[in-house]
């Protein structure tokens, strides 16, 4: 298992051992006079690499930040942050294994997420178990504040909720001249089954008619009875969410089937500089989901953050995974800077009384959820850049018909 380990308090990189322990609490015994380590297990490869490595240089970035501004006080004393990054490689089983050893070998204070609720989930289960406070983005709130029944209790995330999301497409879609049917094309996996259903009661809302509705496993690769079922509706505009791999098999067969939509709307798959690369195109005037913009952050922030990770990731996705990777290290080095402690309870109080700007706005949780809500966005695609068209920016406009499936 690659564990690529970064240490951002000035020490040198050194190699841990990958042991997962058992669950139950833990006392988070640390070295006396070193650093305080912050852990998180990320998918660098394999499934989700296209949103891990973006959270990594956001959490690297804002940790680097704090510590060249001389730590963190803890009583009478500055302390030095240490990121210890591990790759999950998109495994949930990994990841959970992962956290553990974070916890209990490197004794990490809290841990920082992952990026899909495959991978975040498990992290969180992790964090119950041992009494560590743990926080992520990239989770919609809705399907992550039901993840534990019982309630999460050091868990916390921040990202957009399910019914903006479908709110937003709606909205988008139905300001395009059309004949209001729409075709949804969902899959299995966790976001799109608790998003299918709030996709359709927007679009009623909104005017529109779901006149084809498809659904099958993550992983079909063959789409050609729902993409000839869908073209003989009519319908000239169309919806869905799928993981990456599939949608860009989706597109491609839209593309051979001449199906040519009006506008045409695909969450998750296509929301990162992949699927231009793996479309070309026939990418050209894809609506997606946009869930950072820059005029969430204050100047000062985005004076910190453009020259770096907005160079980074110039025309690409990957600054909105950043910006937010940096504001949840934000909003943990705030409470671990205003508790004075790391002891677990006390960072935990810390983090729920939250009431910070960072770069993705204002972060308040709600006690209930454990979730603080950021804006959503729709973007398009536009010769090899992603451009916000829902709300609309100044000169912003969506451009119609759907020119890669024409």
């Amino acid at each position: 298992m690659r564990r690529p380990i970064f240490l951002l308090a000035g020490a040198a990189a050194v190699s841990l051992a990958a042991t997962a322990c058992g669950g139950g609490a833990v006392s988070g015994a640390r070295a006396p006079g070193g650093p305080i380590v912050i852990g998180a297990t990320l998918s660098l490869t394999g499934e989700g690499a296209v949103l891990g490595p973006p959270l990594e240089a956001g959490y690297e970035q804002e940790i680097s930040d704090v510590n060249a501004a001389g730590g963190i006080a803890i009583g009478s004393t500055k302390k030095t942050l240490k990121l210890i990054v591990l790759n999950n490689e998109g495994n949930p089983s990994t990841a959970s294994s992962q956290a553990s050893t974070l916890v209990r070998h490197d004794h990490a204070v809290a841990l920082l997420g992952s990026a899909t609720l495959q991978t975040v989930m498990p992290t969180a289960e992790v964090a119950e178990q041992l009494h560590v406070p743990f926080l992520t983005s990239l989770a919609p709130v809705e399907a992550f504040a039901s993840g534990d029944k019982d309630g999460w209790k050091y868990s916390w995330d921040l990202f957009f909720d399910e019914e903006q999301q479908a709110a937003a497409t709606a909205k988008a879609l139905a300001s395009v001249p059309s004949n209001k049917k729409v075709v949804l094309f969902t899959d299995s996996e966790p976001d799109a089954v608790v998003e299918r259903p709030l996709y359709e009661a927007a679009f009623k809302v909104d005017g529109l008619h779901v006149v084809g509705d498809y659904t099958f496993p993550v992983g079909t690769t063959d789409f050609a009875s729902f993409v000839a079922a869908a073209k003989a509706t009519g319908a000239q505009l169309l919806a869905g969410q799928m993981v990456p791999a599939d949608g860009v098999a989706l597109w491609k067969q839209l593309k051979s089937f001449d199906f040519h939509p009006q506008a045409a709307f695909l969450a998750e798959a296509s929301d990162t500089a992949s699927w231009w690369r793996s479309l070309g195109g026939i990418a050209e005037d894809t609506l997606s989901e946009g869930y950072w913009s820059p005029a969430q952050a204050s100047a000062a922030q985005l004076a910190k953050i453009t020259p770096t990770l907005g160079k980074k990731y110039a025309g690409n996705a990957g600054y909105a995974s950043a910006a937010l990777g940096y504001a949840v290290a934000e909003v943990l080095t705030d409470a671990i800077a205003k508790s004075g402690s790391t002891k677990a309870h006390q960072l935990n109080a810390a983090i729920s009384r939250t009431d910070e700007q960072t770069t993705a706005g204002l972060i308040r949780f709600n006690q209930a959820t454990h979730a603080s809500i950021t804006p959503y966005y729709v973007t398009q695609w536009q010769h090899g850049k992603l451009v916000q068209v829902q709300p609309l920016t100044p000169g912003g406009a969506i451009q119609l018909p759907t020119a890669g499936l024409g």
